[in-house]
């Protein structure tokens, strides 16, 4: 189960700090490394994050008196449900092919996942481009 789910939306500085973790990982990095994919697009999505991380906790407090605030949190949550949905969809295509299992990714799905990559980008960039705080 997702961890913002989890959560319902709160400790965005725990799940921030869940989701470097997974970047920094070498099963991400492993993935990206075996099918020839940019690895820019993993340092893009760590400093769209960073960027979250540097606002949140102002965010957090203004959402009570600001409903506009409120709805771009909702936005960062979704983004951010985005992103560890990839990332651990990445780890277990990693993890299929360290247990050594009859499996092969296909040319599609590796551009699924650069794909889906560049849409979170896009989506944190518009999120963090239409901050209020």
């Amino acid at each position: 189960m997702p961890v913002l789910e989890t959560l319902g939306g709160a400790l965005f500085g725990v799940v921030l700090q869940l989701l470097f973790d997974k970047l920094d990982s070498h099963q991400v990095l492993g993935y990206f490394r075996q099918r020839d994919l940019d690895e820019k697009l993993l340092k893009k999505l760590k400093r769209k994050l960073m960027d979250v991380n540097a606002v949140i906790d102002d965010a957090e407090q203004k959402q009570f008196s600001n409903s506009l605030v409120k709805e771009w949190l909702d936005e960062v949550r979704d983004a951010l449900y985005d992103a560890e949905d990839l990332l651990e969809q990445i780890n277990y295509e990693f993890s299929k092919t360290e247990l050594k299992v009859d499996f092969k990714t296909t040319p599609s799905k590796v551009r699924s996942f650069e794909s889906k990559m560049k849409d979170v980008l896009d989506d944190l960039e518009s999120i963090l481009n239409q901050k209020i705080v």
